[in-house]
């Protein structure tokens, strides 16, 4: 009886070492240097990469970086700004890649445009699979495992990003800046627009506050949206990005996940008329809502 026991926990511990083991082998984003837990301060990127030039296309930063960026947006992590407009990003994604005999390893550093100060560091790999198979013959087994390795970055800094955004709804609200309207989210609050201006550009208090009354009505329609299936938490935001000319050229919604809601994508299919500033800038804007 005590011989059975005994086979009984050693084959329990195998299988401990066994899970343990599959645990370490598993692909996943490794945080080389922790991230800030402020990533919700900033919404805008700029994306910069080097290789090893170890692959078979010469030219495989201009089909992965723009692969990148488009993952980037659709993840909702940061919004990636054209080449023109690098120098005004929040955020540089430094990206480097490095092959091995059967594996790519990807390395993001997350750096403040700015003040060039390091906000973490992410690496993950990807097994060179000669079955892999994206639909394209021109696609390579490299290029493959590069989207690979990212995608596993992508999910840990966006989930990073997320919690961080959670962490900064619990914090004061800044001022009210267009005058408030009644607010869906309960009885007795009061909402109203803020906008700020991201750390890479500037903006006068007087041009916030007009774009502030001028996309009230898009914000407040963004907050019945969220209220109709009970996502009284989330704080609706857009990021705006205006031309050289003035023009509000396109408009970023965060809605915490809700994103693909019907009537969020209803409201991002028309963007707010007649809300102009003085020159190129980047406005983010904020639907808060408070009791008295």
């Amino acid at each position: 009886m005590k011989h059975a026991s005994f086979v009984v926990l050693v084959l329990g511990a195998l299988a401990l070492v066994g899970s343990a083991g599959g645990c370490v082998k598993k692909d996943v984003a490794v945080e080389t240097s922790p991230l800030t837990d402020n990533l919700s301060a900033y919404w805008t990127c700029a994306v910069a990469y080097s290789s090893d030039a170890r692959g078979e296309d010469a030219n495989e930063a201009f089909t992965f970086v723009p692969w990148f960026e488009g993952r980037v947006r659709e993840r909702g992590v940061f919004d990636p700004l054209a080449r023109d407009e690098g120098h005004e990003a929040e955020v540089t994604l430094r990206l480097e890649a490095s092959h091995t005999e059967d594996r790519v390893t990807v390395r993001l550093s997350v750096i403040d445009t700015r003040t060039h100060a390091a906000l973490g560091e992410l690496e993950a790999a990807s097994t060179l699979d000669p079955n892999a198979d994206a639909g394209d013959a021109t696609e390579s087994r490299r290029v493959l495992a590069l989207r690979a390795a990212s995608e596993r970055i992508l999910a840990t800094l966006q989930e990073r990003r997320r919690a961080s955004m959670a962490k900064a709804r619990h914090a004061p609200p800044a001022a009210a800046l267009p005058p408030a309207d009644s607010a869906p989210v309960g009885p007795g609050a009061v909402c109203s627009t803020q906008c700020t201006v991201p750390k890479a550009t500037s903006s006068s208090h007087e041009e916030q506050y007009r774009v502030a009354a001028g996309v009230n009505a898009t914000m407040k329609d963004l907050r019945e949206c969220l209220d109709r299936v009970g996502a009284q938490l989330v704080v609706p935001a857009v990021l705006l990005r205006f031309s050289p000319d003035g023009q509000l050229r396109h408009m970023r919604v965060d809605v915490g996940g809700f994103e693909q809601l019907e009537c969020i994508q209803q409201i991002r299919a028309r963007m707010p008329r007649k809300v102009t500033t003085s020159r190129a800038s980047l406005l983010r804007c904020e639907y808060r809502c408070t009791t008295s």
